[in-house]
């Protein structure tokens, strides 16, 4: 049985095809940024021209999930969708012209299919875990161990939210980032659970892209980066290099993904206030995330 699983994020749309093969074997990962969620937080709706990008990638993923003869089919939708006034009309466009369902998730269902995702991964072996996602809207800060799914705080900030919040300017004001790290600090400490005896994993977007320049990937590469580790004096180096550049400049860092030059400086600013806030000076990359908890469940409820 082939599986595949979308999630359509509010910065990206990202498409797994599996087989299951003592767990997960992947066929196909891929993903694209569509920024769904652009202008969101402002305006209230999803706007026709991110509405357009993202049904375009979806109608690609529908022929390459009907070239691959897969059996089974989930999609799931997070932050953007939960969001926008306007969510229903695009998924019952999708529906009609593309046969895809997307279940729109709660915070709690991102929590726990990312947690489900660091579990079930055999080359990840720490077993007290704070695992964060950075999103392009929200970010899952989740805490659990090999066996059990503990607590999570889902906050309402991603590197596009933050981005459209505090960046006016290119390249960014001092200003600007200080606010932006004054308001994630903030957030922080709302925070339900400690990091005592845990790794931090990191999952998404930004984690993977940050992988990549700090080794400096000219393609990227799923096998070199996960379970690889970065610290935090990597992270420093790198918002120090970048914080001073234009966008258009950060296009040229080796291992940038295309399309994510504007946005990533703020969400790695999140990640290192996350890692200041629990004291962790290093982390683990996982490739992995929602996209993967989702079939993990799927096969665990089918052998139960």
């Amino acid at each position: 049985m082939k599986y595949a699983s979308i999630d359509v994020g509010t910065n990206a749309v990202l498409l797994l095809i599996a087989k299951q093969d003592n767990g997960i074997s992947d066929i196909i990962d891929i993903s694209s940024i569509t920024r769904l969620g652009e202008g969101l937080k402002k305006k209230g709706y999803l706007s026709n021209e991110a509405i357009t990008r993202t049904f375009y990638v979806l109608e690609k993923y529908r022929n390459i999930i009907n070239e691959n003869h897969v059996g089974e089919i989930f999609c799931v939708g997070t932050s953007a969708l939960r969001e926008a006034e306007n969510a229903e009309v695009f998924l019952e466009t999708i529906r009609e012209k593309l046969g895809l369902t997307v279940r729109v998730i709660s915070e709690y269902d991102e929590a726990y299919y990312t947690y489900l995702s660091v579990k079930n991964d055999e080359l990840i072996t720490d077993k007290n875990v704070i695992i964060a996602d950075i999103g392009g809207g929200s970010t899952e800060i989740i805490k659990g161990d090999s066996q059990e799914f503990f607590d999570f705080i889902s906050l309402p900030i991603g590197t596009v939210k933050l981005t459209e919040m505090f960046i006016k300017h290119n390249p960014p004001h001092n200003d600007e980032l200080s606010s932006l790290r004054t308001y994630s600090k903030d957030l922080l400490l709302k925070l339900p659970f400690d990091s005592n005896d845990c790794a931090l994993i990191g999952v998404g977007g930004t984690i993977t892209t940050l992988a990549g320049i700090i080794f400096g990937l000219e393609v990227f590469d799923k096998d070199a980066i996960h379970a690889s580790g970065i610290t935090l004096n990597e992270i420093d180096k790198l918002i120090d290099l970048m914080k001073n550049m234009y966008t258009s400049e950060r296009k040229a860092i080796k291992g940038m993904e295309k399309g994510r030059e504007d946005i990533l400086l703020q969400g790695i600013i999140l990640l290192r206030e996350i890692m200041v806030y629990f004291g962790f000076k290093n982390l683990l990359v996982s490739t992995k995330g929602v996209r993967y908890g989702v079939i993990h469940e799927r096969l665990r409820d089918t052998e139960s």
